[in-house]
């Protein structure tokens, strides 16, 4: 076969085809310039398949084989590592700040101050026990007292309950965007196995996928199929192709009803996954409510029922102005009992505060070790107290904290005891001395001595905590030097993450540079192919025109 005028018209139409095409991909990177997770699309030209003429081959063009994107994987992956700790620190950060809204020392009320008022109305009233207005000075600062508690107990629990409502969000938030991965999974599907690249779609699905990284610490798969699978760092699926394993919250009975992460295991069930969770805005949350917020509300209700236990406890010993002795000045703190969820026998425990003034405000577990036999365990210090008890019958377990036991426990089984659960926010006076200010007992040997109500102020400097623990008459630290070493670890807790979230800040502007300059879109270099391809299709353009020129010669001849 020989050259003919129709191979050349040929190529000049695949010229301005092709051309035409590459010009299309420029201006849709322009008008994309702006678009949050646009990758800067290329036309992939190759030489068109030649034909032989005679001995020998003769070119006929280019051809457009593909539209493809500037994209790196492996950054990618680092991007979403990386926004998943942003998410996590984003989130413990803000927080953080609100609980030190609340712990606000540098107010008009803070507890400290209504400590020291507490304390300083007793030295005041040992100065003139008799007094009358001494003594409504008492029952003022230490109704303030009792008011700042319950106002700090409350509103860090009502914290947690802002962040139990925000994980519930976060869940919903999460299945909508799970859902959409799998429907572009979907469309990716079919489109790519049409020899396709659904450049724009998996833009789409990427930038998906990193906002969902930002609420959880998923890892993405790749199959040679085009299917995206999603899973958590700990390996459960989430999205599998078309596939959407969902998330769920659920209340759980051992964390007072706050609720766990379930997801969907893909045979009519679920698995709780709240610990698996690492990273995101989930974990920051989940941290937030069950570790600081808890801990903090765990630290204020130990101190206020320190402080309860420690007042009465000398209280009892004094003489009211009446004579009358052996009051109450505080409520007396009542025990809660917490049957473990997953407790599959049929054993019993009841609590009772048979010392008001001596019981150890420390939390403790109940392990049933078999049907007769339990240990006892602190929660608070990590330590056993006793092993081997018998079932049946009531047994002094922490300084008047007494437990009856009975029924027919199983081995595993658990019931967590507390005497401080809640005591901050429920701390309030007897109503011994709060209808009657006679029978606040100032006096130790008589009415007038004054010696109790200054033992009494003399609890301020008495060293009742050690490391964290409420061990009265063994410890190292006073009730404002718990309270200050509880504040300063908010504070610091609070640095730390101001401090990491800016590192992560940092480390995610690096990447997304790094990202930009190889999927971002310059004008500059858009412009600079603009030109070339418009010269390119003007040439070919120009190639027809000579083309006609020739038919032209061809009819004259």
């Amino acid at each position: 076969m020989t050259a003919n005028i129709f191979s050349v018209l040929n190529t000049a139409k695949l010229g301005l085809q092709t051309n035409q095409t590459a010009i299309e991909v420029v201006g849709h990177n322009i008008s994309n310039v702006q678009t949050e997770g646009f990758s800067r699309q290329e036309v992939t030209l190759e030489v068109n398949r030649p034909r032989r003429v005679g001995l020998a081959f003769l070119g006929t063009g280019v051809r457009a084989t593909s539209v493809t994107r500037d994209f790196d994987q492996f950054l990618f992956n680092q991007i979403l590592g990386e926004s998943s700790m942003l998410g996590n620190f984003d989130i413990r950060n803000t927080f953080f700040q609100r609980l030190e809204t609340i712990v606000n020392e540098s107010s008009g009320v803070s507890l400290n101050n209504a400590m020291s008022e507490f304390f300083l109305a007793f030295d005041d009233l040992a100065s003139n026990p008799t007094n009358l207005s001494a003594r409504n000075a008492v029952l003022s600062a230490a109704g303030t007292l009792a008011t700042v508690f319950n106002q700090l107990g409350s509103s860090l629990l009502q914290q947690r309950m802002n962040l139990d409502d925000a994980v519930a969000g976060q869940v919903t938030e999460i299945n909508s965007m799970l859902d959409e991965v799998a429907k572009l999974n979907q469309s990716i599907i079919q489109l790519e196995n049409g020899n396709t690249f659904a450049n724009d779609l998996r833009d789409q699905r990427d930038l998906l996928i990193k906002q969902l990284s930002e609420k959880l610490d998923v890892q993405l798969i790749d199959t040679n199929d085009n299917n995206t699978v999603l899973t958590l760092s700990g390996g459960s699926p989430l999205v599998a192709g078309a596939t959407v394993f969902h998330l769920s919250a659920s209340a759980n009975l051992d964390n007072r009803g706050f609720k766990d992460i379930r997801v969907d295991d893909g045979m009519g069930g679920t698995t709780n996954v709240t610990a698996e969770i690492q990273g995101g805005e989930m974990r920051g949350y989940l941290d937030m409510r069950d570790v600081e917020t808890l801990g903090l509300i765990d630290q204020l209700d130990r101190l206020a029922a320190g402080l309860m236990e420690q007042v009465n406890a000398v209280h009892l010993q004094g003489v009211g102005l009446d004579g009358s002795s052996g009051n109450l000045f505080f409520e007396t703190l009542t025990p809660t009992v917490s049957i473990g969820s997953q407790n599959s026998g049929t054993g019993t425990v009841t609590a009772i505060n048979a010392s008001p003034s001596t019981v150890t405000v420390d939390k403790f577990q109940i392990q049933f070790t078999g049907a007769g036999t339990f240990d006892v365990f602190n929660l608070t210090t990590n330590q056993t107290v006793a092993t081997g008890l018998a079932v049946g019958g009531t047994v002094n377990i922490a300084n008047g904290l007494a437990i009856t036991t009975g029924g027919v426990p199983v081995a595993g089984d658990t019931v967590n005891i507390s005497v401080s659960e809640d005591a901050a926010m429920t701390m309030a006076l007897s109503s011994t001395v709060l209808n009657d200010t006679s029978k606040i007992a100032a006096g130790l040997s008589g009415t007038g001595d004054g010696q109790n109500a200054l033992n009494i102020s003399n609890i301020q400097n008495s060293l009742v905590f050690s490391s964290g623990a409420f061990t009265p008459g063994a410890g190292t630290s006073t009730f404002d030097d718990f309270y200050n070493s509880m504040v300063s670890g908010l504070g610091a807790g609070s640095r730390s993450s101001q401090s990491i979230l800016g590192q992560q800040e940092g480390v995610m502007l690096q990447l997304n540079s790094q990202r930009e300059s190889i999927s971002g879109v310059s004008l500059d270099e858009e412009m600079v192919n603009l030109i070339k391809f418009q010269q390119a299709y003007a040439a070919s353009a120009r190639m027809i025109t000579v083309i006609e020129e020739m038919f032209d010669v061809l009819q004259r001849i």
